[in-house]
């Protein structure tokens, strides 16, 4: 009895070992194909041109704001006090609303990006997915987690000109 135990146990060790041996594990840069992949760029473009036009409007309404409190400033001597406080106040309001609005349009734009990422990102999973099956790959790591491997072990490219053939009409919301 005691010899059948053990030799269980050593077949258990040699398929336990075999099996761990025989894994297949590769890896991938996965920010380099979001930034490097044709609709990654449309993407990384589309935000850039729009966080390049909300910068120029916050920055023609804040010149117009400025005006607005240096001419106060210059008037300071010629207006009666009341009048000078009511207006000091309304452009501390215009300051605060600006502030407000200038938040409220970077959130959404926040938003807008983390929702299309998010959704690129699933898309690309899928192509993960399908590519380790097809290619009989158990493990797909991300380069960005390891700090060293083979290079022959490294998938990016490939995985690159899949997400650009597979990834053609991702449309962003505008």
């Amino acid at each position: 009895m005691k010899k059948y135990k053990v030799f269980i146990l050593i077949i258990f060790f040699f398929t336990l070992t075999n099996y761990s041996y025989s894994q297949n594990i590769v890896y991938a840069d996965l920010q380099n194909i979001i930034s490097n992949s044709e609709v990654g760029k449309k993407i990384i473009s589309y935000f850039s041109e729009k966080n390049k036009k909300l910068i120029d409007e916050f920055k023609v309404k804040e010149k117009a704001i400025i005006d607005k409190e240096q001419s106060l400033i210059s008037q300071k001597s010629i207006l009666q006090s009341d009048e000078y406080i009511n207006k000091v106040k309304q452009i501390e309001n215009e300051i605060k609303n600006f502030n407000t609005n200038r938040k409220e349009k970077i959130n959404k734009i926040n938003l807008e990006k983390e929702e299309i990422s998010k959704s690129f990102r699933i898309e690309i999973n899928k192509i993960l997915k399908e590519f380790a099956e097809s290619n009989n790959i158990d493990i797909i790591l991300s380069s960005n987690q390891m700090l060293i491997g083979k290079s022959n072990l490294d998938v990016t490219n490939e995985l690159l000109k899949i997400v650009n053939e597979k990834i053609k009409n991702f449309n962003i919301k505008k």
